[in-house]
């Protein structure tokens, strides 16, 4: 008897059981914020985010996850629906790359109150910052398929919105905006994430082959951070484990530095899960008499290399060493090359930083359908209005007459306002 396969979609799971090494070998080409590892990690250090995940299966081994949580709150503005329609928190809390709401918009979000918008389930990995589907094996209707079943699922379990904020324009990931507009949503531009090509022969090479401009950006943040008489090195795998706690005070620093907000609960126990699995985890230290005063952090998966956290302490190093593009970007790329690697993934924040050093781009956009079909264009409005605003505060044209929003620069010139991945 012949035929494909038949595709197998289930919702509100938990995670697929598998450790690193079997995500080394079933998903991957697969971000590692999507995998069983990082985002198990998650969910004990989110306990208020309700596991419910959306799980294809075929053939034996194959395998598609589109992660989600419900939430009864934000924990987090990044996490918040209304923060993409424009909606400022009471608390100042910027989300990553963050943009000057206008303070009517914000209000009037403000007057729906929340019941239009909790529960609400998180399509992606809330400390990855991606919303995206992790798989081994592909049809032309494998994300309209896993959409098309989590949406009325989860509307029916009481649901009462769907946000999937960082969807990166990958190829296939259009598939994924499409289908959740087909079923309601409304989207819109978020921002930009940064990714090198390791298009050369050797890290000289592709110093060599960059125009004069970035190379010699390169050239005096090489030249400050050696300046700077601090002590850089990289340290990898278990050596990270007795600095683990005071890489998350730094990134916690760092983004507090720069009006967002993070636990330092959180980032422990993620890179503790993924010491605990042995994943190929590599921190680029800056220390000074012996105190580690900043850090960059990376995660090596197949052949590519993911810058995914940064952190300094800017009282000991100042705002101008030059260290963050050494740790975060320099040093990385030049390691990379060395072991053969195809990309660095650099995530998203300090765009414009680090396009200026020889990144490419990816856009990524926001998706959000609410349960109430009356609210819809309203949503799609603001949704709308607040992303042709990203755009234009992002250097970007914008495409129709919106308020102006001022990007939120970084505190300094050497960082971000978020995490780099």
């Amino acid at each position: 008897m012949g035929g494909s396969p038949r595709t197998v979609v289930t919702t509100g799971q938990p995670l697929p059981d598998l450790d690193w090494s079997g995500e080394m070998t079933t998903l991957t080409d697969s971000w590692p914020y999507l995998g069983p590892t990082y985002l198990g990690a998650t969910e004990k250090a989110m306990p208020e985010a309700r596991a419910w995940h959306t799980i294809a299966t075929r053939a034996r081994g194959e395998l598609a996850l589109l992660p989600g949580y419900v939430l009864d709150s934000a924990p987090a503005v990044d996490h918040e629906p209304r923060t993409y329609l424009g909606w400022r928190a009471p608390s100042g809390e910027e989300v990553c790359c963050g943009a000057d709401a206008d303070a009517g918009r914000s209000a009037e979000v403000d007057a729906l109150g929340t019941d239009p918008f909790f529960p609400s389930l998180l399509l992606g990995s809330p400390l990855g910052y991606r919303s995206e589907i992790a798989y081994n094996f592909w049809t032309p209707t494998l994300m309209a398929s896993m959409v098309n079943a989590l949406v009325p699922a989860a509307l029916e379990a009481g649901v009462k919105s769907i946000v999937a904020p960082w969807i990166p324009d990958r190829r296939g990931n259009e598939a994924l905006v499409t289908a959740l507009e087909d079923a309601g949503a409304s989207s819109g531009f978020w921002g930009y994430e940064d990714h090198i090509p390791l298009d050369a022969d050797s890290w000289e090479g592709h110093l060599a082959a960059l125009p004069v401009k970035k190379k010699r950006r390169i050239t005096a943040d090489l030249r400050k951070a050696e300046a700077s008489g601090l002590d850089v090195r990289r340290i990898d795998g278990e050596q990270i484990r007795p600095h683990a706690s005071r890489i998350a005070e730094l990134i916690c620093l760092n983004r507090e530095k720069n009006g967002a907000g993070e636990e330092p609960g959180h980032i422990l126990g993620l890179i503790t899960a993924l010491l605990d699995e042995g994943a190929d985890l590599r921190a680029y230290c800056g220390f000074d008499n012996d105190v580690l005063v900043a850090v960059g952090v990376t995660i090596r998966k197949g052949h590519r290399l993911f810058t995914k956290w940064a952190g300094f302490d800017y009282d000991a190093i100042g705002d101008r060493s030059g260290i963050y593009f050494v740790l975060v970007l320099d040093a990385p790329v030049r390691d990379a090359y060395a072991e053969g690697l195809r990309v660095v993934e650099c995530g998203a924040g300090a765009h414009r930083a680090k396009t200026l050093r020889g990144a490419q781009s990816r856009a990524m956009t926001t998706a959000l359908l609410v349960s109430d079909a009356s609210l819809r264009p309203t949503i799609g409005r603001w949704l709308g209005d607040f992303s042709a605003g990203r755009r234009t505060a992002f250097g970007d044209e914008p495409e129709r007459s919106v308020p102006v929003l001022n990007l939120i620069q970084p505190g300094s010139s050497d960082g971000g306002c978020c995490s780099t991945g």
